[in-house]
Formats: C-alpha cells, sequence, structure tokens
C-alpha cells in the first residue's frame, strides 16, 4: 500500500487521531509524515483542525457535528460520560462522579467541554443539576460508524439490562 493511502485509511478510520498517533500506527518519521500529510490537506482529503497544543485530522467526509463528537469521544473521561448518560439518559453531577470516579473538578471541566460542544444540555434543578444529552441519535450514529466497539459493548450491556 502506498503511503499516502496508508496515512489516508489511518486517518478514515480514527477520525480526531492526532498527530503522534498517525506516526505511531503508520511507523513514518515525523518529517515524512508532514509531507504526506500536507499532500492530503492539498488535495482537500482530509480536515486538519490546528489548536494551540493539539492538532486533530479528520477524513474531509466527517460532517464539522460529527467530528467534534469523535474528538470528545478522544478523552477516556469525556468518552465514560458521554457513553454513561447514553446508558442512563438522566444523571445529576454527583451521580456522574460516582460513576466515572474522577474528582468533582475533572468532571466539571469535562461537562463544561461537553457543553460548550453542544453535546450536552444541562437542566438547572435543587439540590443539583442534571444532565442529558442534546441529540442522542446524532452521538449513536457517530458510534456506530466511527467507534463500532464502543457502539457493540453499549449495546450488549442495554440487551443485558433488559434480559431479566
Amino acid at each position: 500500500m502506498e503511503r499516502l493511502e496508508l496515512i489516508h485509511n489511518i486517518i478514515k478510520e480514527n477520525p480526531a487521531v492526532r498527530f503522534n498517533n498517525i506516526m505511531r500506527i503508520s511507523k513514518l518519521k515525523n518529517g515524512t509524515l508532514t509531507h504526506y500529510i500536507a499532500k492530503l490537506e492539498k488535495s482537500k482529503k482530509i480536515h486538519v483542525e490546528r489548536t494551540p497544543r493539539i492538532t486533530r485530522f479528520y477524513d474531509i467526509t466527517v460532517p464539522k457535528k460529527e467530528a467534534e463528537i469523535c474528538k470528545q469521544l478522544t478523552r477516556p473521561t469525556v468518552k465514560h460520560i458521554i457513553v454513561l448518560l447514553l446508558e442512563k439518559n438522566i444523571l445529576t453531577f454527583p451521580q456522574i462522579t460516582d460513576h466515572v470516579k474522577k474528582s468533582p473538578a475533572t468532571v466539571s471541566v469535562c461537562l463544561r467541554d461537553l457543553f460548550k460542544a453542544g453535546i450536552i444540555e444541562k437542566r438547572y434543578d435543587i439540590p443539583s443539576n442534571k444532565y442529558s444529552l442534546k441529540n442522542r441519535d446524532l452521538i449513536e450514529g457517530v458510534l456506530n460508524v466511527h467507534f463500532p466497539s464502543i457502539f457493540s459493548r453499549l449495546s450488549d450491556n442495554t440487551t443485558e439490562l433488559l434480559d431479566f
């Protein structure tokens, strides 16, 4: 397989993949990989999202909303929160903190990022805010297409819950 095609396939199969991960998977050196990524970007086969510390790569066919969900799913704690909300529908902040077994500060940052990205919604309630997914169908679709292993585990868990 040609290097250009190899790199494009890695990006297609791993939306929101980072440069170092492509380098590790492809076993290409930094300069070589940079050259081929520039070629893919120039030919408009990939979209590159550059932020001050992180660069992520997407196939050009991934819509912007799906790309944002993919980006969030690359973060383990955020992924855990999204899957948890898919399973439970609505949870309070203390319930999320208990399930993910992270500090309240970590959970708070993750929820803030998900809220800013438009993935979750917050309902103000006493004594604790309630969180739920904004577009459940879109998230399930992204998981099914781009992260099938997570989606199949989620489906298996749901099936087990329904088998009483």
